[in-house]
């Protein structure tokens, strides 16, 4: 779980204020020559773009007060804005630009004083080679963070890094060196009481026994994580764990304890109506519905599904309707076995 980016925060604009007053009163600071009025204007404006998800104009306006700030030599306006470039820069795959701002802003920060936010880039800088898939650059980084943050005795954020560390040990298949990372994480977010980072933490556990095949040792690990979710308020975490335990007991053949789990992922994100992850969940209720050889029901569910990928323009469409023709195939041929065997009798 990389520290969160600039680019996160400035994806919630701080007022309610339209676009178009913002843009108004960017023109207005202009023609005022009103440099620092612009360059806060900028940055209000560039995160309202981002938080509608016009990343190309966003960016375009951050340079604008990037270009103020340098002029009047801000060095917290200047942070701000290479950091929040390069954030949205992470969130659209640019990831050499991404690491150039992240450098930049690195090079700005020599006061001691400023460790903790060196660590945070250096975090943000490993977030990015962790994107590129470049593990080896990716863990250089993190530990380099990971060192300056037990200097600061900053425990959140020790276990923050051991979380990123784990994940990258995983994506390497260094299976124990993962499970050693996240425990480590485990056991700090523990101490700080931190609800959300142990819920996300005894995820990871699991999801690495689960691809190790530990079923049993999974369910445990999920079954913790959940009502640490339930209680940080947290419905997609809840829903995606009812979900990888619906995963594991699809494995273990126990059908009955799948659909369950399922139905329960499939509830909460109705509740907040998340259309994108309730098409997996229904997906997989599908697929067990196939297995138990109730195809109706499967198909009545595929037919859901299918409904609401055309709807969003979900990338598995073409995927979810062969599964469809597939399921209708088995039903057609149970048909004519029965009218075979009852045309026989």
């Amino acid at each position: 779980m990389p520290d969160a980016t600039p680019a996160s925060q400035a994806a919630q604009p701080q007022n309610s204020r339209s676009v178009q007053a913002l843009e108004s009163e960017l023109e207005e600071r202009r023609m005022a020559g009103d440099a620092a009025g612009l360059a806060e204007t900028c940055m209000k404006l560039a995160q309202a773009y981002a938080a509608r998800g016009s990343f190309r104009r966003a960016l375009t306006t951050y340079e604008e007060a990037l270009k103020t700030v340098e002029e009047q030599d801000e060095l917290a306006g200047r942070l701000l804005c290479l950091k929040s470039m390069a954030g949205l820069c992470y969130q659209e795959g640019a990831w050499n630009r991404a690491l150039d701002l992240y450098h930049q802003a690195l090079g700005l920060l020599r006061d001691p004083e400023a460790r903790p936010e060196i660590a945070q880039t250096h975090s943000q800088i490993g977030s990015v080679y962790q994107g590129q898939g470049d593990w080896e650059k990716a863990l250089v980084a993190y530990r380099t963070s990971l060192e300056i943050r037990e200097g600061l005795g900053d425990t959140r954020g020790m276990a923050l890094l051991h979380n990123n560390l784990g994940a990258v040990y995983a994506r390497q298949e260094r299976w124990e060196e993962a499970r050693e990372a996240w425990t480590q994480s485990l056991a700090l977010h523990e101490g700080a009481g931190d609800v959300t980072g142990q819920a996300i933490t005894l995820g990871n556990l699991g999801s690495l026994a689960q691809r190790q095949g530990q079923w049993a040792d999974a369910l445990t690990w999920y079954e913790r994580s959940l009502p640490l979710y339930r209680k940080s308020g947290d419905a997609v975490g809840e829903a995606t764990i009812h979900n990888n335990i619906g995963f594991v007991h699809k494995q273990l053949g126990q059908l009955r304890q799948a659909l369950a789990a399922y139905q329960k992922g499939l509830k909460l994100l109705h509740q907040i109506g998340d259309s994108l992850r309730a098409t997996v969940a229904m997906y997989n209720m599908a697929i067990v519905h196939e297995d138990q050889g109730d195809y109706r029901e499967a198909l009545r569910l595929l037919e859901q599904v299918i409904e609401l990928d055309r709807r969003i323009g979900h990338p598995d469409l073409r995927r979810d309707m062969e599964t469809f023709r597939r399921v209708r195939q088995k039903l057609d041929a149970g048909r004519d076995e029965k009218r075979m065997l009852e045309e026989r009798a």
